[in-house]
């Protein structure tokens, strides 16, 4: 009798776990030692039963950082929701970034922290494509940051546009020194009161922007 075909759910759930363990690996081995036949080693299934799923590790690293980026998406839109107006919707998108980093920080260091591929590394080669898409949902996160700024700070042309790229950019490199010191443990060296440290220093970067904010109301000149 043939065998049943799998259902959609059953191959989507296959290929979850071949992504979970190709994380896995890259972060205990480094993405160097990723194999396919590694991979199917642990799953205890052959190395060609892997290849009706993925190609290759290249293939297997972005997709693992395109799961990440869809993952940090929803959860910054999830916490912004609830919130109207721009300052609590960028609060909360900031608490939701540090939340993340903290509850997934193999997908964070891969995404973030490792020397494994990304775009730039794959220009003019077969799987570019792929390495689009997966920079163009990483560039959805950094847009959810932008456009509250882009929302009240006023005027037009090149010289606003990088003065607010560099607002996000100076918010994403202070809150990314947080969640690496903090899941590096360095932090846990020196502090005692690591969460609470965490989170005085998450509402001081609120409050960077609601200082930002008090300058573009009293009419200051920000570029």
């Amino acid at each position: 009798m043939p065998k049943a075909a799998r259902t959609p759910q059953e191959v989507e759930q296959t290929r979850e776990r071949i992504l979970d363990t190709a994380l896995d690996i890259i972060i205990k081995d480094g993405f160097e030692n990723l194999s396919l036949r590694k991979i199917a080693s642990r799953l205890g299934v052959t190395p060609t039963t892997l290849y009706n799923y993925y190609s290759n590790k290249d293939e297997l690293n972005l997709m693992i950082r395109v799961r990440g980026f869809e993952k940090l998406f929803a959860l910054l839109t999830k916490q912004a929701g609830p919130h109207s107006d721009i300052e609590a919707r960028f609060g909360a998108m900031i608490r939701g970034y540090v939340t993340f980093g903290l509850t997934y920080p193999s997908y964070y260091d891969l995404m973030f922290n490792l020397h494994t591929p990304k775009y730039l590394d794959y220009v003019g080669t077969d799987i570019e494509p792929l390495a689009h898409h997966e920079k163009q949902t990483a560039l959805k996160c950094l847009a959810l940051f932008i456009e509250p700024l882009e929302a009240y700070i006023p005027g037009k042309g090149v010289k606003r546009d990088r003065f607010i790229l560099h607002q996000v950019v100076r918010f994403w490199s202070d809150l990314h020194g947080l969640i690496t010191l903090h899941n590096s443990r360095l932090f846990h060296e020196v502090i005692d009161t690591v969460d609470t440290f965490i989170k005085q220093r998450t509402t001081e970067l609120i409050d960077t922007l609601l200082q930002l904010k008090q300058r573009v109301d009293t009419g200051e000149a920000l570029f």
